[in-house]
């Protein structure tokens, strides 16, 4: 029965060896988007990295209107042992056009990277403008891709 827990530990030690990165392998991504209207700008980026030590996620997001509308802009994020999340987040409007840009980055510490970003843009009168971004790397091969 002692030996078949040793095989076993060993067995999830060697596993564990196996989906870690190698020392100094570097995961990293991000991604960023935009859109300048008539009256109005705004954009949103987020980036993030890895090596199986550190966590490493942040992002901006800006925004401008030039006939006095409205501006929102907001960037919150949080890293722990294991996973980093940032939000980047900026809107503008004014009376005739709106857009905003939104951008999430998730970083699993020592194996992925992943960054989606949604802009959009709306003019009064016409069909709303929808852009999108993503990013996906990971340290691991997955299996059918």
């Amino acid at each position: 029965m002692i030996r078949m827990t040793l095989m076993l530990c060993a067995g999830t030690a060697f596993a564990a060896a196996l989906a870690a990165p190698a020392a100094g392998q570097v995961v990293s991504g991000g991604t960023s988007g935009s859109y300048n209207g008539e009256d109005i700008s705004v954009g949103s980026s987020g980036y993030g990295s890895t090596d199986g030590n550190y966590i490493n996620v942040g992002g901006t997001a800006d925004a401008e209107v030039a006939n006095g509308g409205e501006v929102r802009t907001r960037v919150r994020g949080r890293t722990g042992p294991v996973i980093g999340v940032n939000r980047s987040f900026s809107t503008a409007r004014d009376d005739d056009e709106r857009a905003f840009s939104r951008t999430r980055t998730i970083v699993r510490n020592g194996e992925t990277v992943r960054s989606r970003t949604h802009t959009m843009y709306h003019q009064r009168g016409e069909r709303p403008v929808h852009e999108f971004s993503t990013d996906d790397q990971s340290s691991r091969r997955r299996r059918g891709r």
